[in-house]
């Protein structure tokens, strides 16, 4: 007997826009690879800092060909946050010392923090990118996950955390930089051989109310009819008043 008693549908219970997957824009530094690569795991939890009532953990590491995200949990006693989706990092123009702030420094001295707001380049940056993003988790739990490109040289890489509304000093932690290099080797592609996406002259099909990017128009579609144009409204002639009728109390206002 079948687990699953239901027919085949013959098509999804509602409808899917239509678009297909590229190839990948070999842009790493603006963010995890997720729809095209497998990372490898480093199952490494620590805690990273620690006061009485609020403690800032890594879960683990996933390593991408060319760069790291950090799984990092924040658990508290006390209420974090009513919107746990929006994550407790936030990268500034001007930066909030007081709030969690976190940071990596590299053997050869780089370093990256989300004290300042990360902007995704179109060109491939010279200095060390951090990126932090907020994933959900509950009113007392919040998961980010933390990226960053490059992959640190070999030696020690330090991954700093401070949060001084909540008691934690500015406190590092150290990782071999040179594991993690090892491991992007294991990093496995999904859809290798995927057709890469033109720069320009892309056709736009619209799906319902969404306009979806897509290979290319149907041969047999064709550009629809031009919308007839409004014509301007005729000017109507006052109304006469008929033989015998009483003039009217208003008078009829003139065409615009």
């Amino acid at each position: 007997m079948s687990f699953f008693t239901d027919a085949p549908r013959n098509r999804p219970l509602f409808p899917v826009p239509e678009q297909e997957l590229f190839g990948y824009n070999g842009r790493p530094w603006v963010e995890p690879p997720h729809e095209y690569i497998v990372p490898a795991i480093l199952p490494w939890s620590m805690p990273l800092g620690r006061a009485e009532r609020t403690i800032v953990a890594l879960r683990g590491i996933e390593v991408w060909p060319e760069s790291v995200s950090f799984q990092l949990s924040v658990y508290s006693r006390d209420l974090l946050l009513d919107e746990p989706g929006e994550g407790l990092i936030d990268h500034r123009r001007v930066p909030d010392y007081n709030a969690l702030l976190v940071g990596v420094l590299f053997p050869d001295g780089r370093r990256a923090s989300s004290e300042t707001i990360s902007v995704p380049s179109a060109t491939k940056p010279d200095q060390p990118v951090l990126r932090a993003q907020g994933l959900g988790g509950s009113a007392f739990h919040v998961d980010h996950e933390i990226f960053l490109w490059p992959l640190p040289p070999d030696g020690p890489l330090e991954l700093i955390v401070q949060w001084l509304d909540r008691g934690i000093d500015e406190t590092h932690t150290s990782f071999d930089g040179t594991a993690i290099r090892d491991a992007a080797k294991e990093a496995g592609e999904i859809w290798p051989g995927l057709p890469a996406r033109e720069a320009h002259g892309l056709p736009v099909r619209r799906v319902g109310a969404q306009a979806m990017i897509t290979p290319a128009w149907p041969r047999e579609s064709q550009a629809p009819p031009p919308l007839p144009q409004p014509s301007a409204p005729r000017a109507e002639a006052p109304a006469q008043p008929r033989r015998g009728a009483p003039l009217p109390t208003r008078l009829p206002r003139r065409a615009r």
